[in-house]
């Protein structure tokens, strides 16, 4: 066996002793990494509408994506992500107080994609809907259920002969576009039964911001409809039916309780630019809301 020399040992110490020099203690790397996330928190909270993803977070540290994790939940007592989700509903629900901004606007200006995944995050972390909080933060008013959810169906290709008009800030149009409609079809002694009246809104982009409206009627064959009556032909597709136990100035309390409370509750999410009104089949007072969404109906 070979004895190392008396150079070699002395050499090791010092280097040992240099090495126990410069390594910093448990407590100081800890107490650098607390410093570090608690920063990078208050700059995410400062931009709750972007990207906040556990990889930017751990680029803003300076950290590994693994560390970073393990870091944060150390120091905070839960997930990047969880703290991230639960300042945006801290965020939404200020906002939902105190201005009287749309739901979805609110929304993405808190980071989330679409309303549907904000209604469903901020009813798990406060047990309200963003609707029902704002009304339950303002005085505690109740929405009566004017509407109630139906299966899904299954909406029939049709064409539909109507008169249409452009909505942007006149949510007048519809109803002026039925005044005209029913004037028009007793002018020209027209005989159109009441189950094939319909009214069918499509936009591309932000329906809340414009939309068409066509207020008409079921269209039978190819020939082309009497001036000044315009046709578009309406596409099948898998829709949820919601009937509307009152219409006229209340529908849109009832599209809102849909997109705002409804849709999350059943899972459902829009598909299409589309969304077709008709008389209630069970002969009410109301209206029956087809609204596409993606799936399929039970058989």
């Amino acid at each position: 066996m070979v004895e190392p020399s008396p150079v070699c040992c002395d050499e090791l110490k010092q280097n040992r002793r240099f090495s126990s020099r410069r390594r910093r203690p448990r407590f100081a790397v800890m107490h650098t990494t607390k410093a570090v996330i608690r920063e990078v928190m208050t700059w995410a909270a400062d931009h709750l509408d972007e990207d906040l993803a556990v990889e930017v977070l751990a680029r803003r540290a300076g950290y590994s994506t693994p560390y970073f994790s393990r870091a944060f939940a150390a120091v905070v007592g839960e997930s990047p992500a969880s703290w991230v989700l639960s300042k945006r509903v801290e965020r939404a629900a200020g906002r939902l107080t105190s201005e009287g901004s749309r739901v979805v606007d609110v929304a993405l200006d808190c980071g989330f994609n679409d309303v549907t995944t904000f209604a469903r995050a901020f009813r798990r972390r406060t047990g309200l809907t963003p609707s029902a909080f704002r009304r339950a933060r303002n005085g505690g008013e109740t929405r009566p259920e004017l509407v109630v959810a139906a299966e899904r169906v299954r909406l029939d290709a049709f064409r539909l002969s109507g008169l249409a008009v452009d909505v942007h800030a006149d949510p007048t149009g519809p109803a002026a576009l039925w005044q005209r409609l029913m004037k028009l079809i007793a002018e020209r002694e027209m005989e159109i039964a009441l189950g094939a009246f319909r009214q069918v809104a499509f936009w591309q982009g932000d329906p809340e911001a414009a939309y068409t409206c066509v207020a008409g009627f079921v269209h039978e064959g190819d020939a082309p409809p009497p001036l000044p009556f315009v046709s578009i032909d309406i596409p099948a597709a898998t829709c949820r039916r919601f009937l509307v136990d009152d219409g006229g100035q209340r529908i849109g309390l009832a599209y809102e309780m849909i997109f705002d409370t409804l849709l999350p509750q059943l899972r459902d999410r829009p598909a299409g630019n589309f969304v077709c009104e008709l008389p209630r089949a069970d002969g009410r007072d109301g209206v029956e809301i087809w609204l596409p969404v993606t799936g399929e109906p039970a058989r």
